[in-house]
């Protein structure tokens, strides 16, 4: 059965009171997600703002006025995305998007995204195209999310909270405990436009799966754009890789973490290609904007428009206050699978821009799960 568009008295309810930024679709079994509707908009809409004087230096200036990635299909534009305005909930095999619940985890890629792409045509996990519109937006109209980053509370706004699904107090890390909030509970500071009908938990929480981007023994394969449903083994694999600042040629003797860096080719390994041996070794970096490339070399746009790369690693630079924010970890070794956002105790690590390379797609945890968002 196709996607429910007929309005009835709560999608009728829920778009009158949001005006119309947010809707409600059904899924083929008739589960409801409150789903936020984001206009297509372009490349330079995304950093011209945020660029300021450095935007007409920039090489991303002759494509002001291309479409940006995420609102292109296979090569087919598209008006606008629906993003799951909460962290998605699982009922009967079908992955939602509803306030006041605890968020679905335990779930690994292959599951999340068959939670998703069952509910229906056009519904996937969000894309790598899909969060980096949201990076782009949120940066561009000075808009930084914080989120549930301490136990409950924001790290850097402590008097932020939300409603813990243990029911502990915010900021009590006694016991290591799953300390998720219920999904919307936390303040509009929370939501990616600062308004209660935003989408929420883009920072903190739980970390949620993507799709579209892969490293496979290090070589990034990424979409090249919103093709979500691509088959895996069509990804394109021409974006470089992503080599450490330690490690070896054949990935053996690793004991140090290092960082990643942008790079044509791996000389470094953090563990044996072509398995998963030395789970243990990774490489990371704490800040977005701290993101580097090997010397000499150029780091392709596509990197910088995902939301991976920092626009200063081609020209220009940020803003201050349009910065994003979130740490950057990832293993050059066997398959690895995308998280963004991070969880509830990762801090001034996590973010809406935090990139999480570290997992195949049969990891699971605590801290894991998934977002739905739809595509007509």
């Amino acid at each position: 059965m196709p996607t429910i568009f007929t309005k009835d008295a709560l999608r009728a309810s829920v778009e009158a009171a949001t005006g119309g930024h947010v809707t409600v679709l059904y899924d083929d079994k008739g589960y409801p997600s409150y789903m936020y509707r984001v206009p297509k908009f372009t490349i330079g809409y995304a950093f011209k703002a945020l660029l300021g004087d450095s935007w007409s230096t920039s090489v991303l200036a002759s494509r002001e006025n291309e479409t940006f990635p995420a609102f292109v299909k296979n090569d087919v534009e598209k008006s606008e995305i629906f993003i799951g305005c909460y962290k998605g909930k699982v009922y009967d095999g079908r992955l939602c998007s509803v306030p006041g619940v605890d968020p679905t985890t335990y779930i690994n890629f292959d599951n999340a995204s068959k939670y998703a792409t069952d509910k229906g045509e056009g519904w996937h996990i969000m894309s790598i195209w899909e969060r980096a519109a949201l990076i782009h937006w949120c940066a561009a109209n000075k808009m930084i999310p914080r989120g549930n980053t301490n136990y409950g509370r924001s790290h850097s706004a402590t008097y932020e909270i939300g409603a813990r699904q243990d029911k502990g107090k915010p900021g009590d890390a006694t016991g290591s405990p799953a300390a998720r909030t219920l999904t919307g509970s936390g303040p509009a500071s929370w939501r990616h436009n600062r308004e209660q009908f935003g989408i929420d938990d883009l920072c903190g929480n739980i970390w949620e799966w993507m799709v579209g981007l892969k490293l496979d023994d290090g070589v990034i394969k990424m979409i090249s754009d919103n093709y979500f449903d691509q088959p895996e083994a069509s990804w394109p694999g021409d974006l470089g890789a992503l080599d450490s600042t330690v490690g070896s040629a054949d990935g053996t003797g690793v004991t140090t973490n290092g960082v990643p860096k942008f790079a044509s080719a791996v000389t470094k390994y953090l563990g044996t290609p072509g398995n998963d041996a030395n789970e243990g070794n990774y490489s990371s970096e704490a800040t977005f904007t701290s993101r580097a490339a090997a010397t000499g070399y150029t780091v392709p746009i596509n990197l910088v428009l995902a939301g991976i790369a920092p626009v200063g690693l081609i020209s220009g630079s940020y803003e201050t206050d349009g910065t994003p924010d979130g740490y950057f970890a990832m293993r050059n070794f066997g398959e690895r699978f995308p998280i963004a956002g991070g969880n509830w105790g990762y801090g001034s690590s996590a973010g809406v821009a935090a990139l999480d390379l570290l997992y195949s797609r049969a990891s699971s945890g605590y801290n894991i799960g998934a977002r739905p968002c739809f595509v007509a």
